[in-house]
């Protein structure tokens, strides 16, 4: 029964016996009652440890004067019945001692030991502290495990946050490690290891906070993420490692309502994220300085206003100082390159960027690469651009704005020091390497016809464009044609792919996509007349579309020597088609070359760092002809 465990040390002595000798206290502490059990016990012998402060010997005790001041300053969970390192949940002695620290004016203090927890729990203008990783608070609940920050001043220092093992990744708020809610204000999270969890280490909604001094690492997201309408935020001195999103990300979606304003992201330290090092998509007035990033599956830093996300532009960014090394090594992730600006939604999507004196080391993409349709304003001066696999600076075809490039070096490319494909306004003093024009191949058509879809391909299909995807480096390749009637789009792809797998779902299969603006509008998000499809290798078709009629698409798979055949038919969703008409277009295909149930890599018709999953304007063009 847990209730002996609110059963002051005190009243214990009175109605019994107690007594204490400090090198054998688990051992020979006794108790001549009735009517308690073990946990009694085990609750007595901890607080006798802790009353060892009052011996001679204390001095030898670790962390002995932060324990007398916490006994001074601040309201133990121990005292309302929280037992350490027990099967027991402590939730209701942790609120009960929350409430009451509120009450006092006083903090709340976690001792030494693991106290498990199944449920929110929220701080509203309260302090939460420990003794650093020796104060261990573990999430039993991976739905709901959130540390909750709100009101004025609230905050959470010098404890650890464990949880269960979480089965999935989720997006909940309250199933982040700690949530810092749109009320809360002058708030701190410091000091404090997140280890695992469901969904993002830190979230914040909040204004007027600092987050110093952390450790988040094996988050199932982000480790760091600052959305809604977060304002005038400290993200300085963090160490973050392999999370299963972004490391530090701050994010203005169009459906808040307003932008993420003043966060300075400095000196922080982090590495072995699955997707970005360091974020912003949408936001005004954002610094990111001295920043140690390395190892990260897609780019080292990541600017963006995303179509496929919808977030605001960014404004007024500096970007300087931080040393990146060895970004972009998962071949999956699209967004690659060292410092990468992709304007995709708002016109202008970046304005009054500052990018200077950045380090950037054997980057697997472009040092600094430059994509999307929308307008960027940016000056790039000083960095220091050391072996890249590609190019040291890349601007790709569909680049609009304005960028000045003075004084940066680059040592030690795959490519060129500048590779500037696009009709940008740029001015640099580095010579552009790459050739007038470019982009897929010119003339592309589909053939007029009605194919029957079996996996095989009909001679109507010889008099369409053969659109080449790029070739992997495991030598994954292939082509795709269209054919056009008046009641659909049928497209054929045949693959090159030693090792076709299709062990798990969705892109995580080997599959083919198509991306189809049906009356090239160029829209730039997705609109009327623009789908994408996904076809597996066992035939499964699926949809990032809301509402897609998948049951109108027909479709055949079959495997061949070598690799796969895939056929399909897609009804017009918007188009009444006539000889002469373009679509906008791009195809694409998933590896899982190693048949762990994963993407490994992709590939692309168009260049596949053109972001053409959140931009129409990047599609290419084809013909529908006679």
């Amino acid at each position: 029964m847990r209730s002996c465990g609110r059963l002051r040390f005190l009243n214990a002595a009175r109605s019994g016996k107690a007594w204490y000798d400090p090198p054998e206290s688990q051992r020979l502490l006794s108790f001549e009652m009735g009517g308690c059990i073990m946990s009694m016990f085990k609750k007595m012998a901890y607080l006798l440890t802790a009353s060892v402060l009052a011996f001679p010997a204390a001095a030898s005790v670790p962390f002995a004067g932060r324990e007398v001041s916490a006994a001074s300053n601040a309201v133990s969970i121990v005292d309302y019945g929280a037992v350490p390192n027990d099967d027991g949940d402590d939730l209701a002695a942790i609120r009960q001692a929350v409430a009451a620290a509120k009450a006092a004016g006083k903090k709340v203090w976690v001792p030494a030991g693991l106290f498990a927890y199944g449920d929110v729990v929220a701080l509203d203008g309260v302090v939460l502290v420990g003794e650093g990783e020796r104060s261990v608070l573990r999430s039993t609940n991976p739905q709901r495990q959130a540390i909750q920050l709100a009101g004025s001043g609230s905050g959470l220092s010098d404890v650890k946050l464990t949880s269960v093992p979480a089965p999935e990744r989720l997006s909940s708020s309250v199933s982040a490690r700690v949530h810092v809610t749109p009320e809360a204000s002058d708030f701190t999270v410091k000091d404090t290891v997140i280890e695992g969890g469901s969904s993002a280490g830190i979230i914040v909604y909040g204004t007027n906070g600092s987050i110093s001094g952390n450790t988040v690492r094996d988050t199932l997201a982000d480790g760091i993420h600052i959305t809604g309408g977060s304002g005038n935020i400290r993200i300085e001195r963090n160490i973050v490692r392999d999370t299963g999103d972004d490391m530090i990300a701050v994010v203005s979606y169009e459906k808040n309502g307003t932008w993420v304003k003043n966060v300075k992201i400095s000196r922080n330290d982090v590495s072995g994220g699955h997707a970005r090092g360091i974020t912003v998509s949408g936001g005004t007035d954002i610094s990111i300085e001295r920043n140690q990033i390395a190892d990260t599956g897609g780019a080292g830093v990541f600017i963006a206003s995303e179509g496929s996300y919808r977030t605001y532009e960014v404004r007024n960014l500096k970007v300087s100082r931080n040393d990146i090394l060895r970004d972009s090594r998962n071949a999956s992730i699209p967004e690659k390159g060292g410092i990468r600006l992709q304007a995709t939604y708002k016109e202008p999507s970046i304005v009054n960027a500052i990018i200077e004196r950045n380090t950037i080391t054997d980057s697997a993409d472009s040092g600094i690469l430059i994509l999307g349709s929308a307008s960027i304003q940016a000056s790039f001066a000083r960095n220091d651009i050391r072996d890249p696999a590609n190019h040291g600076i890349h601007l790709l075809r569909t680049v609009v704005g304005t960028l000045e490039f003075a004084g940066n070096t680059v040592r030690g490319a795959g490519g060129h020091a500048l590779y500037n494909q696009s009709a940008a306004d740029v001015v640099s003093d580095l010579p552009n390497s790459a050739p007038p024009g470019g982009g897929e191949e010119e003339g592309a058509v589909a053939a007029r016809g009605t194919p029957r879809i079996d996996g095989a391909a009909d001679d109507v299909w010889s008099n369409a464009t053969p659109l080449r995807l790029n070739t992997d480096a495991n030598g994954t390749t292939g082509t795709v044609r269209i054919v056009w009637d008046d009641a659909a789009l049928y497209y054929l792809f045949e693959m090159t792919d030693a090792t076709p797998n299709a062990l798990a779902a969705d892109e995580h299969n080997d599959s083919v996509e198509v991306w189809v603006d049906e009356r090239n509008a160029k829209n730039g998000t997705r609109t009327v007349g623009d789908y994408q499809l996904r076809v597996g290798l066992d035939n499964a078709r699926s949809s990032a579309v809301r509402g897609f009629d998948l049951s109108a698409v027909s479709s055949a798979v079959a495997e061949r020597a070598g690799g796969y055949t895939a056929e399909f038919a897609v009804p017009y969703t918007a188009l009444a088609p006539q000889a002469g008409d373009k679509i906008g277009f791009n195809a694409s295909a998933n590896d899982d070359s190693n048949g762990d149930g994963r993407r490994d890599t992709y590939l692309s018709w168009i260049d596949k760092n053109l972001p053409y999953w959140a931009d129409t304007r990047v599609y290419g063009e084809v013909t529908l002809a006679n």
